[in-house]
């Protein structure tokens, strides 16, 4: 994840760290830490972010430099994500166990993630997706068509 891109972002559109912190629903200290790296933001929250200023999370985790591209949903749905997860886990004919050891997380997390039980955590979608070289709003289901970046 780029977390100077959210500072980049916050500074483009003129929004103080209070302000966004506001918005997100948090402190600011919390806000803060997200952005200098210090703490990695939910995803959930991170998809706030992104659809308050209309920008593609790819683009905030640094997976592309294009900005925008046209999104179809603004929420994530955790069953959603576990299905695309396994779908390009199965279609590489890899396991959970190697998928867990490259974003570095242990075998049953990874599994409660594709079974949608629990909503993977950013730095480990981040992994995941540059690891496979697919889009992260495809995995959260706010892109469709191709799953490539």
């Amino acid at each position: 994840m780029k977390y100077n891109r959210l500072k980049e972002i916050r500074t483009y559109f003129d929004k103080t760290q209070k302000e966004m912190s506001e918005i997100l629903g948090v402190s600011r200290s919390t806000y803060a830490g997200w952005e200098n790296g210090l703490d990695s933001i939910p995803l959930l929250k991170l998809n706030n972010f992104c659809n308050y200023f209309e920008i593609c999370l790819d683009y905030v985790c640094g997976l592309t430099n294009t900005k925008n591209y046209k999104i179809t949903n603004l929420k994530i749905d955790k069953q959603v994500v576990g299905n695309n997860l396994k779908y390009i886990r199965k279609k590489n004919n890899d396991t959970q166990a190697y998928i867990s050891n490259i974003i570095q997380t242990d075998q049953s997390n990874y599994s409660k993630y594709e079974l949608g039980k629990t909503l993977i955590l950013t730095n480990l979608i981040t992994g995941f997706a540059r690891n496979y070289n697919v889009s992260i709003d495809w995995l959260c289901g706010k892109k469709e068509g191709s799953e490539i970046i």
